[in-house]
C-alpha cells in the first residue's frame, strides 16, 4: 500500500491552539473562577469531560470542600502535559501512560499516580462492513480496516487515545494511511459525530461512546482485551503555581470519598460503572 505514513503522536496537533484550550477551560469552571488561594487549575483530558465524568467529580468535591474551586482545562494529554511542563496548570489528570513517564523522567514533576480507569473500544458503524466485530485482538482488528481501507476517523491531536491508536496501527504492522485515514484534529466527542457521519470506524473510550449513543450510529465491536484497559494518572507538575489546593484534590481523589465518586458515576443515570477508582494495592499500571 503506497500511502502517506500514519500521523503519529510526535507530530503535535498544531491545529488546536492554546487560545482555544485556555476558552474552554474558562468555560468549565466548578464555582467561582478566580485567581484567590483557593482556587487552583487542573488540566484534564476531553474524556473526562465529554464523559460527564470530571463535572460529577468537581461537584462532589466542592460538597466536602466549599472552600476552593476548580478551574479546569480541556486537552489531549499531550496538550496538557505541555500546559503542565509551562506552570499553567496546578494538576494533570491525564491518560498517555508513555508520555506520563517521560514527563517525570524529565523532571516536570515526581511521580505519576494512577487513579481510575476505564475501558478503550473500537467502535464503528453497526452493519461492520469490514467484520471486525469480534476479532481477537485490536491489533486484528486494525490490520483488516488497513487491508480493505476501511474509512477510519482519527484524533490526531497527541491525546491518550491517539497515542494509544498508533500503538495498535503498529503492533497491526501497518505504516500507512489514504483516503480512508482521516484525521479530525479534535476532541473524543467531535471525533465520534464525524466517525457516525461517515459511517466509519473510530477508537474511543467507553464513556463517552456511552454518553452520546443517542445521537450517534457507532457499536462498540471490539472490547475487553486487555490491551484496551484505559487508566487514568494524577500529576503534579513542579511549575505549579498553586501546589497546597490542587494537593487538596489529589489528596481527595484518592480517597474513601473521591473512590467512591468514582465508582458512583453513571451516564444518565444507567445501570452500568464507566469507570473503577485504581485498586490501592496496585500502585503503578
Amino acid at each position: 500500500m503506497d500511502t502517506p505514513r500514519l500521523a503519529g503522536p510526535d507530530r503535535r496537533a498544531r491545529r488546536t491552539s492554546f487560545a482555544l484550550l485556555f476558552a474552554l477551560g474558562g468555560g468549565v469552571c466548578a464555582g467561582a473562577c478566580g485567581t484567590d488561594a483557593g482556587t487552583f487549575v487542573l488540566g484534564a483530558t476531553t474524556s473526562t469531560y465529554d464523559s460527564g465524568l470530571l463535572e460529577h467529580l468537581i461537584a462532589r468535591f466542592n460538597e466536602d470542600h466549599p472552600g476552593l474551586r476548580v478551574r479546569t482545562v480541556i486537552a489531549g494529554s499531550g496538550e496538557a502535559l505541555q500546559l503542565g511542563r509551562t506552570g499553567d496548570v496546578d494538576l494533570l489528570l491525564v491518560h498517555a501512560p508513555e508520555a506520563e513517564a517521560r514527563f517525570v523522567e524529565a523532571g516536570y514533576a515526581p511521580r505519576r499516580s494512577p487513579v481510575l480507569a476505564n475501558g478503550y473500544v473500537l467502535a464503528g458503524p453497526p452493519s461492520d462492513p469490514a467484520r471486525i466485530r469480534g476479532s481477537a485482538s485490536p491489533s486484528e482488528a486494525f490490520a483488516t480496516l488497513a487491508r480493505g481501507e476501511h474509512d477510519f476517523v482519527s484524533r490526531g491531536d497527541s491525546s491518550g487515545t491517539h497515542y494509544r491508536e498508533i500503538a495498535f496501527w503498529r503492533e497491526a504492522g501497518v505504516a500507512g494511511g489514504g483516503a480512508w485515514y482521516v484525521e479530525s484534529g479534535q476532541g473524543q466527542a467531535t471525533t465520534l459525530h464525524v466517525a457516525s457521519e461517515r459511517r466509519a470506524y473510530v477508537l474511543t473510550d467507553v464513556a463517552t461512546l456511552a454518553m452520546l449513543s443517542q445521537v450517534l450510529d457507532l457499536d462498540a465491536l471490539v472490547e475487553g482485551h486487555p490491551s484496551l484497559r484505559n487508566v487514568y494518572s494524577l500529576l503534579a507538575p513542579r511549575a505549579a503555581a498553586r501546589p497546597e489546593p490542587a494537593a487538596v484534590f489529589a489528596d481527595w481523589l484518592r480517597s474513601g470519598s473521591g473512590r467512591r465518586a468514582i465508582g458512583e458515576f453513571r451516564v444518565r443515570g444507567g445501570p452500568e460503572a464507566l469507570f473503577a477508582p485504581w485498586p490501592r494495592d496496585d500502585p503503578t499500571p
